[in-house]
């Protein structure tokens, strides 16, 4: 019990000092580019010909999911930057209570073919996307979808903490700009797309 019992410090300790060290960046590749020219190369990617169309069309179809009466329900989005140790992937997500439960027992059930989902209603153009859907016992259906991807080097450059919040306001100003029913902003790690109260 002595030796379980230190050895499970140890192991606290340990992932204490790699959260320590991955917050002050320690164990990443030296910086050969200043935080300025980091912000820039994110604002490069953004103004590329498509990505903002990608990120829109995934949002927007996420939205018109959650609009429809019989398998949405009010929620919200949230848009999700790679990590270093991902592919790269942006991923938007809608998550909201399915009030009448169509999908949310879909989902339980694994009944997601493509006819059957379009016979219930469910946009073709998110299907296009190869969402993936997922529940809670608590009645939530979140449904996510790849928007965007992001080159290695570019999720590299943004993984520190002020540098990702940067790229997080960068493009919530974007989106913001196109979605003005919508409130978009920074939450944590995350972008927080929440519809405007009238």
């Amino acid at each position: 019990m002595h030796w379980f019992l230190l050895s499970a410090a140890a192991a606290a300790a340990a992932a204490l000092l790699w959260i320590l060290q991955a917050a002050n960046g320690v164990g990443r590749p030296a910086r050969t580019q200043t935080p300025a020219e980091d912000r820039e190369a994110f604002r490069r990617w953004l103004d590329a010909p498509g990505v903002i169309d990608d990120l829109m069309g995934a949002v927007e179809v996420l939205v018109e999911l959650m609009a429809h009466r019989t398998l949405g329900g009010p929620g919200f989005l949230t848009l999700r930057l790679p990590q270093p140790w991902e592919d790269g992937s942006v991923i938007v997500t809608a998550q909201y209570p399915n009030i009448r439960e169509a999908m949310y027992r879909r989902v339980v059930r694994r009944e997601l073919d493509r006819d059957g989902l379009l016979a219930a209603g469910t946009p073709e153009a998110l299907l296009e996307l190869a969402p993936q859907f997922e529940t809670d016992s608590g009645g939530m259906v979140a449904v996510s979808v790849e928007a965007a991807v992001m080159e290695p080097m570019l999720v590299r450059r943004i993984s520190g903490l002020a540098d990702r919040q940067a790229a997080m306001d960068l493009l919530a100003g974007a989106l913001g700009q196109r979605l003005p029913a919508m409130e978009v902003r920074p939450f944590g790690s995350e972008l927080l797309l929440t519809p405007v109260r009238t």
